[in-house]
């Protein structure tokens, strides 16, 4: 029921959202009409042809609390308290960009009560170090997400997938109500960000929702101890791929981390497919093999868990290799044209 109550919730407050965006101001302008607050280099990033508001995640984070709070599976008002600060530090990053330095600062600031509220009493000993990981993960996670963030529909989907996986995790050792709620606030969402997007995450959402995975992740690692930490990083895995091929990526070719481009791993997959439904198609259902490959390692010996996320972690690697080198002659076909 849950489920099925965010779902209701994040059509209803997503479309809030939007018309929120629109009567503020807060939206993502295309090309043709240029944001004055964008940083330098900004606009050929951009896919849209008219402005689109970027409140969507505040409608995600709101159905959340709230049907958890409907559900009576409330969480500890310290998590909660992180999970709203994240969104608020992406929120006026979308008001008013701010350097990477100071969103990093504030989002660890935002990962802390997280971290201290969570109930990792079942791990002993590795309580202060699992907390400590629940801060450099909400900082990957916000990351991840935004990164991924630049396609309709994609980061929505993908967030959908991770937390039905970690809902089936979950639940072999504890209550999935937080996973099934997202999971349905975002098929919510979905119905407002399906291409043709009317709504996008925004930065706020995406570091809402970087912080609701990082809590999700937390919860299958102290329910399930170094099983459970396995499955959550396959369950995350495709966000996990984007961040280290983008971090990868940019180092080898001289690149700020901060700096935006189109050479994401879904960018190059529109390029080879032919349009972008299909790259959101093709990662969706790589989601749900990692979120299904995420459940069978909690089922099975922590060898063979472990064996599996390395089998992962190879595929991955090859993968990223094959996408590198088509951002390489992607980069040498637009030199050649631009010589020309």
């Amino acid at each position: 029921m849950p489920f099925f109550v965010a779902i209701a919730l994040g059509l209803v407050l997503t479309w809030a959202a939007r018309h929120l965006g629109l009567a503020t101001g807060l939206v993502d302008r295309p090309p043709a009409a240029p944001d004055p607050d964008a940083p330098p280099g900004a606009e050929h990033l951009k896919i849209h042809t008219e402005p689109i508001p970027v409140l969507g995640g505040l409608g995600v984070v709101a159905a959340v609390l709230i049907a958890l709070l409907a559900s009576g599976s409330g969480l500890s008002w310290l998590v909660v308290a992180g999970v709203v600060m994240a969104t608020v530090v992406g929120l006026v990053d979308d008001a008013r960009p701010q350097p990477a330095s100071v969103r990093l600062v504030a989002l660890a600031v935002a990962a802390v009560p997280i971290a201290i509220g969570l109930d990792f009493h079942k791990l002993d000993q590795l309580a202060t170090p699992a907390r400590v990981g629940v801060v450099a993960l909400l900082l990957l996670m916000a990351n991840a997400v935004n990164l991924i963030d630049g396609q309709d529909g994609l980061a929505g989907g993908l967030g959908a997938i991770a937390s039905v996986g970690l809902a089936a995790v979950i639940a072999a050792n504890g209550s999935p109500v937080l996973a099934l709620v997202v999971a349905g606030a975002l098929v919510g969402f979905l119905a407002w960000n399906l291409p043709p997007a009317r709504v996008f995450l925004g930065n706020g959402g995406a570091y809402g929702l970087g912080a609701l995975l990082t809590v999700l992740a937390a919860q299958a690692t102290a329910g399930h101890g170094w099983h459970g930490l396995l499955a959550a990083a396959l369950c995350l895995g495709v966000f996990a791929f984007e961040l280290t091929f983008t971090v990868f990526r940019r180092l080898r070719s001289a690149q700020r981390l901060a700096d935006g481009d189109r050479k994401h791993s879904y960018d190059l997959l529109g390029r080879s497919r032919g349009n972008r439904d299909r790259s959101t198609l093709a990662l969706w259902t790589l989601a749900a093999v990692s979120a299904g490959a995420g459940y069978a390692s909690d089922q099975v010996s922590l060898a063979a868990a472990g064996a599996m996320l390395g089998v992962a972690a190879v595929l991955g690697t090859a993968a990223g290799g094959r996408l590198w080198r088509d951002a390489a002659a992607m980069a040498d076909t637009q030199q050649s044209t631009e010589s020309r």
